[in-house]
């Protein structure tokens, strides 16, 4: 048992000692490191280390939470804690936190992400692949993220554990003319396998097909997204599954358990399988994560919950604590039956939407929702790509969305980017019909 461990496991018994009814200590180290790249060179890379440790307790009720870094005045922060504790009010949701032992599967994090000390190979390689598709007159921009975390936990209820957690993501944007551009991301967990110059061809692709754009018209049109775009709606979706969410009344999902909510060929989980760049194997009370399917074949089946959540809701913890707002991890879209390319071939008259930004909702719990597709917009005519557009904003609603997919592919991918795409998913090309389309301008 490693010494960081037994420090978190004495913060713990320090905050019992004070009088905490419960505490729960999670010590995280981690390595990061990120390159910035703008007109194909790359501007800057820095690299940290991080050493801190989140500390909740609840104290007749009160449910208070501090930082510590470097284990550095533990004793002053804890009684700093009480007192905050102290003039806090009751959380009349609080259920406390989980109970007993836990096995965990076995950490897959790959270590050699931590020893990655020259990253630039990676970008120039996707560089020069965008370049191959789109011309060398293209100009590029994006991120290479690096992290490896030791987490330690410990808890006064019980769990303890250890997980190591590495993710490697990348993220490129590419502009072939000053209103024509494409993006892709390349996530993984570990290095096998990992492969930028695919994000880098798929954003040069998407940046030459969009040069020459035309305002697009207003209508109601048969849809396909790309996986990136898709990934935002899942991940959309997914936090409407939280019951916090359900129960403040963000969510389309409110009175909806063991109701039909879309099309019969989805299913969707949430999984932090060895291959997502969320990968984890216990949440943050220590419980083991699982995989959790809440749409299968169109039934909404669980909510996602932590202990507290649960409680309300007379259920079980579905190892998705958040400690406040149990939150997915990382979500699937179940495998299709019908390729991307037949997804085209399908669609008369249509869009190709490549991605997305600016998801905002008029009405939480009706769904009412508008999102700007951004980089690649196109129209598609009779199976194939026929002119690129512009100036168009998805406005619609989220159940309707979710009950008019009407094609999943069988190609997926891993994504992952800051601007919209978040929790990372698995996500295919969806096709959705009859979606409404109004100008963003």
């Amino acid at each position: 048992m490693s010494d960081v461990l037994n420090q978190t496991e004495e913060i713990v018994k320090k905050a019992k000692s004070l009088g905490a009814d419960e505490v729960i200590a999670k010590t995280t180290f981690g390595k990061y490191r990120q390159s910035r790249f703008s007109n194909n060179e790359i501007d800057t890379t820095v690299a940290w280390n991080d050493y801190v440790t989140d500390i909740t307790l609840s104290w007749k009720k009160r449910v208070v939470a501090t930082q510590v870094r470097n284990f550095q005045n533990v004793d002053g922060q804890l009684k700093q804690l009480f007192e905050i504790a102290k003039v806090s009010k009751e959380n009349p949701m609080f259920g406390g936190f989980a109970k007993g032992k836990f096995k965990y599967a076995l950490s897959s994090a790959d270590r050699k992400v931590a020893e990655l000390e020259e990253p630039s190979e990676y970008i120039f390689e996707a560089i020069e692949a965008a370049k191959r598709e789109a011309g060398q007159d293209i100009n590029s921009g994006g991120i290479l993220f690096t992290k490896f975390e030791d987490v330690y936990l410990a808890s006064s209820e019980g769990p303890l554990g250890v997980d190591s957690r590495s993710a490697i993501e990348f993220s490129i944007r590419v502009f072939s003319q000053r209103e024509a551009s494409g993006h892709s991301v390349e996530c993984s967990s570990t290095l096998n396998g990992f492969n930028p110059s695919r994000a880098g061809m798929e954003a040069g692709e998407i940046a030459k097909l969009a040069k020459n754009p035309k305002v697009g018209d207003e209508g109601i049109y048969d849809v396909v997204l790309a996986p990136l775009f898709a990934g935002s709606m899942l991940g959309m979706w997914a936090s409407m599954v939280s019951a916090f969410n359900v129960m403040i009344q963000l969510s389309i999902f409110v009175n909806k358990l063991g109701q039909k909510v879309s099309s019969e060929i989805v299913t969707i989980k949430d999984d932090p399988g060895p291959y997502a760049v969320s990968h984890r194997v216990f949440d943050d009370e220590g419980v083991r994560t699982r995989e959790n399917v809440f749409i299968d074949h169109g039934i909404l089946k669980t909510y996602l919950h932590n202990t507290s959540t649960a409680k309300i809701f007379k259920a079980e913890t579905t190892g998705n604590a958040g400690l406040v707002v149990p939150s997915p991890w990382n979500v699937e879209m179940g495998i299709g039956n019908i390729s991307k390319d037949e997804l085209f071939k399908e669609t008369r008259r249509g869009l190709y939407l490549t991605n997305t930004w600016y998801t905002r909702f008029q009405n939480y719990v009706k769904g009412d929702f508008s999102t700007i597709p951004r980089d690649g917009i196109f129209l598609i005519e009779n199976g194939e790509i026929k002119q690129s557009l512009k100036d168009l904003r998805l406005s619609d609603n989220a159940l309707n969305l979710l009950n008019n997919i009407a094609g999943i592919s069988k190609e997926r991918k891993h994504v992952h980017w800051w601007g919209e795409a978040h929790p990372p998913s698995l996500a295919p090309y969806l096709l959705i019909k009859n979606v409404h389309m109004t100008k963003s301008k």
